[in-house]
């Protein structure tokens, strides 16, 4: 299976106004909200026409000191490893997350590594090359503006 020219450019779509925030923990960086990834990949794909798989790799435990004092809390830091299958396509990444409940963890490292992998077929892409939520596949003139270059 390859992927279509049409199926690029639906993948490269603007993602809705929701679907992209500022990272919570990273003030440089932006999240993009995992249910717009999984709403394209059904759009493009059809529902069934994909599937993702995570695998364990771990879940450590650690005290994380609290913000402004002297106390601690215990979280954990997951890692898993994501495989996303279109067809005889796979695409694999790793994934990371820290939260105090062990579950969250873990399904916020799968919901990483989907959104990394997303990016490699063009979900968001724009977003991780710092242009902001546009438009892949648009003409330049529709793309958001870049800042002018001081001299």
């Amino acid at each position: 299976m390859t992927i279509s020219e049409e199926q690029k450019n639906k993948l490269s779509v603007k993602l809705p106004d929701w679907a992209v925030k500022p990272h919570p923990t990273k003030t440089n960086m932006s999240a993009i909200h995992p249910m717009a990834v999984i709403d394209r990949l059904n759009e493009v794909f059809g529902i069934g026409g994909w599937s993702f798989q995570t695998e364990f790799i771990s879940c450590e435990p650690r005290m994380q000191k609290i913000k402004q004092g002297t106390d601690e809390r215990l979280v954990y830091d997951s890692a898993v490893k994501g495989r996303l299958i279109i067809g005889d396509i796979i695409i694999e990444q790793f994934g990371g997350s820290t939260n105090d409940d062990k579950g969250d963890a873990l399904k916020g490292g799968g919901t990483d590594a989907l959104t990394k992998i997303a990016s490699y077929l063009g979900i968001g892409a724009e977003i991780y090359k710092g242009h902001g939520n546009v438009d892949a596949g648009a003409p330049p003139e529709a793309k958001a503006p870049t800042a002018p270059v001081r001299r």
